[in-house]
């Protein structure tokens, strides 16, 4: 069986297997009941019948028995009226019969003895199936002789089949429509039992999108502990985050000021022995806290009170700024950027993460610089390219570590693009690397937390 997901639906599935259950049960326990009740109203119908036989035998002259017509129930009289009337002798010889047989016999069922009544079955092809009571009688006549004599009822079951059959179809019409209206008012108490936990499904989709800060109140009492605890996890999450963040932003910058300070004293020493190499292990820990100062800044998007943030301001903003830092280039920098497109995360992130992007592209370029911005399926995409040298596809993995730069000859640390790398994974995206049609390097961000404004 397949897991169901929905509360929803699994209740409705249980309960319509119960229900269907417990009314098999009911349905089978009632036609039973209907069935017992039937065969103990033929029963009692054939004593009826057969004691008013056994009243209305009489003599006859020959020295047998005989039963007057004009006594005897109209139905014996009409042809297959289902009411069936049979004498014997003591040969089993039939010197009665009713005219309901219309010309046909009973059959030569085997005779009770005298006192014994018998229940039996008789199929017949040519009628409906027959339930019979015969009964032997030893008969005393005036003359002191007794003779043997059985006398048999049968009557016609297809009525009763009929009545039976009616019970069960109405049976089971009303045991399905009185499922078929539990499981709709069971359908609308789960709606109104399982709103709360719909809207604190949307609360907190909410809050994953930064719609809101924190859960409401009003909630049931059995919810109201779950959304207390939330909204303590979320509070402290925030501060947690906020925290580490400072940490470890403190943490670079008290590390770049004695690093700074040694840098001035080997410099104003003039030593050149063990200089160099002094100075490049300054180097090299000055961009290893570089490196970690920018990911301090990167929040990862926890989802936790974050509000949209329009892409196109953004992009307007660091290309301003990267136009004065580079005016001798002069750059010329088109955009196709979607005013709808937001994004659900850190503004410090996206900066850095576009700022990486951006900066590299304004580095490399000889004249010309491109940036496209589209939200698409629930996700952001970023493209940025230029019109420099390129990226070889040997080096894209290289690229991407901590350290590495595509020219030695310009100025840099080599840390943007793993910077860049490791913040597009927290908000589990991808990064490519490819060919732009302006002949240089593309670089194509996928970000999953988006959503269009509006």
């Amino acid at each position: 069986m397949p897991v169901l997901h929905s509360l929803r639906a699994r209740v409705l599935l249980w309960v319509s297997v119960a229900l269907t259950l417990l009314f098999a049960l009911t349905i089978i326990g009632l036609d039973a009941t209907f069935q017992r009740s039937t065969e103990r109203a033929i029963q009692e119908l054939l004593q009826v019948q057969l004691l008013g036989l056994i009243a209305l035998a009489e003599p006859d002259q020959r020295g047998g028995l005989t039963l007057p017509t004009e006594a005897i129930n109209p139905r014996f009289e009409v042809a297959d009226s289902g009411l069936y009337g049979v004498l014997w002798d003591s040969d089993e010889t039939i010197i009665w019969q009713s005219l309901s047989f219309v010309g046909r016999d009973f059959g030569p069922p085997a005779l009770p003895a005298p006192g014994v009544q018998r229940y039996v079955s008789v199929p017949r092809s040519d009628l409906p199936p027959l339930e019979a009571l015969l009964m032997g009688i030893a008969w005393e006549f005036a003359d002191g002789r007794v003779e043997t004599f059985t006398f048999g009822i049968a009557v016609s079951l297809e009525p009763y089949d009929q009545q039976q059959q009616a019970f069960r179809r109405n049976l089971i019409g009303w045991f399905a429509g009185v499922t078929a209206a539990m499981l709709l008012v069971l359908t609308g108490l789960l709606a109104w039992v399982l709103r709360p936990l719909r809207r604190l499904e949307q609360e907190v989709r909410e809050i994953e999108t930064g719609g809101r800060g924190r859960l409401s109140d009003g909630f049931p009492t059995e919810l109201k502990p779950l959304a207390s605890n939330l909204n303590t996890l979320i509070e402290g999450e925030r501060r947690r985050l906020v925290r580490y963040r400072h940490t470890l932003d403190d943490l670079a910058h008290s590390l770049k000021t004695p690093l700074a300070a040694m840098r001035t004293l080997l410099s104003e020493k003039g030593e050149r022995s063990g200089s160099d190499a002094m100075q490049r292990e300054l180097d090299r820990m000055d961009q290893r806290v570089s490196y970690q100062l920018r990911r301090a800044r990167a929040s990862g998007a926890t989802g936790l009170g974050i509000e949209p943030i329009c892409l196109a301001p953004v992009v307007d903003d660091l290309v301003a700024t990267l136009d004065k830092v580079y005016h001798d280039k002069a750059v010329r920098v088109e955009r196709d950027t979607d005013p709808a497109t937001v994004f659900f995360g850190d503004l410090g992130d996206l900066t850095e993460i576009l700022g990486n992007l951006l900066d590299n592209a304004y580095k490399y370029c000889r004249s010309r610089v491109a940036i496209r911005v589209a939200g698409r399926g629930g996700r952001v995409q970023l493209e940025v390219a230029d019109d420099g040298p390129g990226i070889e596809a040997s080096r894209v993995q290289e690229l991407l570590e901590r350290g590495k730069r595509a020219d030695e000859s310009i100025p840099g640390q080599g840390i943007g693009l793993a910077v860049v790398r490791e913040m597009v994974e927290l908000y589990e995206g991808q990064v490519h690397f490819g060919t732009a049609s302006l002949g240089g390097a593309a670089v194509r961000v996928n970000l999953k937390r988006v959503g269009a404004s509006g």
